[in-house]
C-alpha cells in the first residue's frame, strides 16, 4: 500500500490496528498475502466513523479505491484480474 497520512503501513503507538482493505472470510488472506493491509488508530478502525463503524463507509470506499490501483500498478494486472480475485471493482 501507498504512504498516506490517512493510515499507516507499519504498525506504531498510534497506528496500531491492522486492516485488511478486504476483510471478508473470503479475501481476508488473500488481502493478507498481496499486502493490501495498513495499520490505522483505533478511532478509525472501530470507532463511529471508522471503517467498521456505522459513518465509516466513506474510509472503508477510499481504502478498497487506494488498494486496488496499488493492487493493479504492483502486479501489473488489469481490472477484470483484479476481479477474479477479489469479486468485483471499487475503481
Amino acid at each position: 500500500m501507498p504512504k498516506s497520512t490517512k493510515y499507516s503501513t507499519k504498525r506504531t503507538k498510534k497506528y496500531c490496528e491492522r486492516h485488511e482493505a478486504y476483510y471478508s472470510r473470503a479475501y481476508r488472506s488473500k488481502s493478507i498475502k498481496d499486502g493490501l493491509i495498513v495499520f490505522l488508530t483505533e478511532e478509525d478502525h472501530r470507532g463511529t466513523n471508522g471503517v467498521h463503524g456505522k459513518n465509516g463507509d466513506k474510509l472503508n470506499r477510499y481504502l478498497k479505491k487506494v488498494a486496488q490501483k496499488a493492487w493493479m500498478e504492483y502486479y501489473k494486472k488489469t481490472k477484470e484480474e483484479f476481479i477474479k480475485r477479489y469479486g468485483k471493482s471499487n475503481l
